[in-house]
């Protein structure tokens, strides 16, 4: 078969000028020619033409399949088909992007009657620099339309936006209430409008300050932006003011301001961003750098080296959840920068004698002789107790039990052993004479009282009785005569049965403390002993502590929490249970107590800790404590 160059055109359905290209390049030249230098073409040329067709339906380039078909493309077939798919694949996935951003645009003309020539070009204006700025994906998420975003076209945003500048141009004070209301509502749609996206918003930023085209198209100004954060400001320093001094608020004001012109946060909130959604581990050293580095700008922002003011701050940011607004702080970021915090702090000694909780609740007692005054809780023998190694550690390292989360946790150990104290010494003016502290772990109470009347009891774990009696032994602390040792696990061995071998006469009111225990019980066990008790002698009570469910905590004192109680589940202390506090108090009646009384850390605050300059202050905490009486 021999075809002259115009018959091959007709049969393949090409032009002549395609086949001449096609020789020049060597793609397709012909294997014969006629004297007079016609070109020929047999089978082979042919056949060579149908594929080069067939691969250019496929995307390829001429250089391309010229390669392919001499065998100088790099591959096998299938991998060079695999390649073009993914080709293929990446071109649908572009055509689709601009496919939505175009229905962007038309949604967007659609809205309203009529639509100027000016305002259409704008907005494909703004596309514009949307794509020089952002990558595909961000580009998706600001162009998103659904329940959890806002366009930047939207009309609640546009809306917003107007209003921002009409209060910019009546020069309305960023203090005011109005001007605060309106940062609020900015910060959130941003988060919207992000979804809750730093990197997003920091480049969306950067654009709106860049690029002047951008800001008269959307109409943000860099002084409403200013104006923005000036009141944004204005409105966290206000729910700070409700938790703090006058003096201390002032303090506060002044290093946000100082600290938001840097947007330092911003920048820190991406970095630890990038290392959570990368998997990195909450203990690893490129965490840790950025952990260290926010606790210095959190120092810088708010509170300095000032441990009270600290503490204070600390405990509002627990009890407002919108002081922990901003974009890029969600509770997945919250939990790893808490999880990568205690990680980093974590000292507690392993495999120290008692369970952990109970000689850390020992060391924040030994603590408090040493550092704060003046003393809630006189304790002369809490560092004694401890041993001599141990004592010796804590007053070497003394400064980490001044650091705000410390002292909040001591705060919290001093008051409810002061107000058992109290509430023993009550009930010793009234004639009771048997005081049973379950779970005693280290409590020194019978130590400090040895002329106290009547007889103590101490309930707890054989293992942990052992190991306190060899420490009361090495110590030099006399174990005085009122005292009994009653071991017991809460979970296999009664409570009735323990104390009666240890001489509790279950016919005379006694009074039970039950500090930071219950949460590490069954709830059947809690309720198996509250039963114990509320069937004892007319004029008995238990002062005990319970925690509420975490899940009805603000979120970042929650999210604080579950960290903590991950870290005791993992020394083999987790929390199994928890009580509403309306729950509780049925469930105590339908026991038979006949009355039952809860102090809330306000009031606790209020009775125990006014007017201290140490620092000392229960901060919003799910733990309560409540007195139910026989």
């Amino acid at each position: 078969m021999q075809l002259k160059i115009g018959e091959l055109a007709k049969k393949a359905g090409l032009s002549v000028r395609a086949l001449h290209h096609y020789d020049a390049i060597g793609l397709l030249s012909p294997s014969q020619r006629t004297d007079g230098g016609a070109r020929l073409y047999g089978r082979d040329d042919l056949i060579r033409l149908y594929r080069i067709e067939a691969l250019k339906r496929f995307g390829y380039s001429l250089p391309a399949i010229k390669a392919s078909l001499d065998g100088q493309l790099a591959g096998a077939p299938l991998q060079i088909l695999q390649r073009k798919i993914a080709e293929l694949d990446a071109q649908a996935s572009r055509a689709q992007r601009l496919s939505r951003h175009l229905k962007h645009i038309v949604d967007r003309i659609a809205v309203g009657s009529e639509t100027s020539a000016t305002d259409w070009l704008s907005t494909l204006e703004l596309m514009n620099m949307y794509q020089k700025h952002l990558n595909d994906d961000e580009l998706d998420v600001l162009l998103a339309s659904r329940p959890d975003t806002v366009a930047p076209r939207d009309p609640s945003w546009v809306e917003l936006i107007d209003e921002v500048h009409r209060a910019v141009q009546q020069a309305l004070p960023a203090e005011s209430d109005a001007a605060q209301a309106l940062a609020w509502r900015w910060i959130r749609l941003v988060i919207r409008m992000t979804r809750n996206d730093p990197a997003l918003a920091t480049k969306l930023m950067m654009m709106q300050l860049g690029e002047p085209r951008v800001q008269q198209i959307v109409g943000i100004t860099v002084e409403m932006l200013e104006w923005v954060d000036e009141a944004f400001t204005h409105a966290r320093c206000a729910l700070f003011a409700k938790y703090l001094s006058p003096a201390q608020t002032d303090d506060v004001r002044r290093r946000q301001f100082a600290t938001a012109k840097s947007r330092a946060w911003p920048a820190l909130v991406v970095e630890l961003r990038g290392q959570m959604d990368a998997g990195v581990d909450a203990g690893a050293a490129p965490v840790q750098a950025i952990v260290k580095r926010w606790q210095q700008l959190f120092r810088d922002s708010f509170c300095g080296d000032d441990a009270v003011l600290e503490a204070r701050v600390r405990d509002a940011m627990m009890r407002e959840p919108d002081l922990q607004l901003g974009v890029g702080l969600d509770d997945a970021l919250l939990a790893y920068l808490h999880k990568a915090h205690i990680v980093g702090n974590d000292k507690t000694p392993v495999n120290a004698g008692p369970k952990p909780s109970a000689l850390m609740v020992a060391m924040q007692r030994a603590a408090h002789q040493l550092l704060d005054r003046p003393l809630v809780l006189d304790d002369p023998i809490a560092l004694t107790v401890l041993g001599a190694a141990e004592a010796q550690a804590l007053r070497d390292d003394i400064d980490r039990f001044r650091h705000p989360t410390s002292v909040g946790m001591r705060s919290s150990v001093v008051v409810r052993s002061r107000l058992a104290d109290d509430v023993w010494a009550g009930a010793v003016e009234r004639g009771v004479r048997q005081y049973v502290v379950l779970g005693a772990g280290l409590d020194t109470s019978a130590y400090r009282h040895p002329d106290t009347p009547g007889r103590i009891f101490e309930v707890d774990l054989p293992a942990t009785q052992e190991w306190k009696r060899v420490r009361l032994c090495e110590a030099g602390i006399a174990v005085p005569p009122s005292l009994h040792f009653v071991p017991v696990d809460f979970e296999s061995v009664g409570l009735a049965e323990g104390l009666a071998r240890a001489g509790f006469d279950a016919s005379a009111p006694a009074i039970f403390s039950w500090l930071g225990v219950t949460m590490y019980l069954d709830e059947a066990a809690v309720i198996e002993t509250l039963r114990f008790i509320a069937g004892c002698a007319e004029g008995s009570a238990v002062l005990f502590e319970y925690v509420m469910p975490l899940s009805s905590l603000p979120p970042i004192m929650r999210i604080a929490m579950e960290q903590l109680t991950a870290q005791f589940a993992e020394r083999g202390e987790p929390w199994k249970s928890f009580f509403e506090p309306v729950g509780l108090a049925e469930m105590l009646a339908a026991l038979g107590f006949s009355s039952s009384n809860t102090w809330t850390p306000d009031e606790l605050n209020q009775r125990y800790l006014a007017n201290r300059v140490d620092g000392l202050h229960i901060s919003a905490t799910p733990a309560r404590l409540i007195l139910a009486t026989v």
